[in-house]
Order: C-alpha cells, then sequence, then structure tokens
C-alpha cells in the first residue's frame, strides 16, 4: 500500500504535482494544516493528524464533520507532526510512503523532514516535491539504488554520518569504493548523463536527492 503524507509547507503554484501525487496514492494522511488545503485542492485526506496550531481556528472540527478522520494530539510532544503522520501510515501497513508539500519554509522544518525520512523503515520513503525528489539508501537495508532520471538532472548524495564504499554510475563524476563524510560536499550538484543512475555504499546513509535538469 503506496501512502502519501502531506505536511503543511505547500510550494506556491504546485497544485497539479500534489493532486497528482494525492490520486495515485491509497492513502492520504494530512499533517496539520494540510487537512483542510488537501480538501481545497480536491482530494480529502484519508486522515487528518497534528496539533492543528498552524491550521486555521475549527479546522479539526470542520474536517471532522466532512467525515475525514482526525487524530488530535497537544501542541507538546515529543514528535513532529510528519512523524506522527509516518507512524500512522506504518500503522495502517503502508509499505512505501511518499512526503509532499515538507521542505519549503524554515530550515529546522526541512532538517527535521529529512530525519523523518531517514526513520522510513528499509529505505521505502521518497520526499517528492516540485523541484526535487529524495531517496534514502541505508546500506544495513540495501547495498544499492537504481534510480530512473532525467538525463541532466542534478544529482547530489549527502552521507548522514560517515559512509563508506560509495560508488556513483551514469553520473558525469562518478565515485569508486569511496569513503563520504557527514554532509561532504563530495558528491554535491552531479549530473546525471544517463536515464538510470546507481548508487551503491558498503556502509552509512545516504541521501539521494534528485532536481530538475537545468
Amino acid at each position: 500500500m503506496n501512502a502519501l503524507v502531506v505536511g503543511a509547507c505547500p510550494v506556491t503554484g504546485s497544485a497539479g504535482l500534489y493532486r497528482r501525487l494525492a490520486g495515485s496514492a491509497d492513502v492520504v494522511i494530512a499533517a496539520d494544516a494540510a487537512g483542510e488545503w488537501c480538501v481545497d485542492a480536491g482530494r480529502d485526506p484519508d486522515v487528518a493528524l497534528g496539533d492543528f496550531d498552524s491550521s486555521q481556528p475549527g479546522a479539526a472540527d470542520r474536517l471532522a464533520a466532512q467525515g475525514i478522520r482526525v487524530i488530535a494530539f497537544p501542541a507538546e510532544k515529543d514528535s513532529s507532526d510528519l512523524d506522527l503522520c509516518v507512524q500512522e501510515a506504518l500503522r495502517l501497513g503502508a509499505t512505501a510512503i511518499d512526503l509532499t508539500a515538507c521542505t519549503a519554509g524554515r530550515l529546522d522544518h526541512a532538517l527535521a523532514a529529512l530525519g523523518t525520512l531517514c526513520s522510513i523503515p528499509c529505505g521505502s520513503g521518497r520526499i517528492i516535491e516540485p523541484a526535487m525528489r529524495v531517496h534514502v539508501l541505508d546500506a544495513s537495508a540495501t547495498h544499492e539504488l537504481r534510480l530512473s532520471v532525467i538525463p541532466g538532472s542534478i544529482v547530489s548524495v549527502m552521507a548522514v554520518g560517515p559512509a563508506s564504499g560509495v560508488s556513483l554510475s551514469g553520473l558525469r563524476y562518478p565515485l569508486h569504493d569511496a569513503p563520504l563524510d557527514f554532509l561532504s560536499s563530495l558528491a554535491l550538484s552531479n549530473v546525471a548523463l544517463e536515464p538510470e543512475i546507481t548508487v551503491t555504499a558498503a556502509t552509512g546513509t545516504l541521501l539521494v536527492i534528485i532536481g530538475q535538469p537545468e
């Protein structure tokens, strides 16, 4: 089952992308203000979840009145709304989870969203935004990612903690069994030459960030 988790930071002018993502998902889970935003975009979420502190007053009640399942949490909690949405998706049996509308705005929120992505088991999560998508390679689960890309796309590979045995192919600047330090710029702003790229690692966790072609 594929679940789409919608954050409360949509990119202006990108409603078409969000509608396409929601239309192809088996389950849509909206975080906080994303609940009413999804409704306005034409796709009622299956679950609206969060503390609703960034929503308009009364949002949780309005969503519930429309028959949408609402799960409310206190504002003082140890997990972000996005984390709680992912936990709910896993509880519902999701085997693949896409996150969207979660990286615009504050840097701390964007970093936390990347942390949420890394927490999804077995690398089964992605972030999909208008200008990029992000995949995770966790070498403890799998040593290789093969990804379809548009030739010319900008590809950056960042280590979340030290990684070793990192190899990149299908890119202008390949790597071969290289170490990659935490957030090193060694594999920043590479360029896809082929319609498929391969990223491998012996140890560590990598973020593979694919942008639009220049």
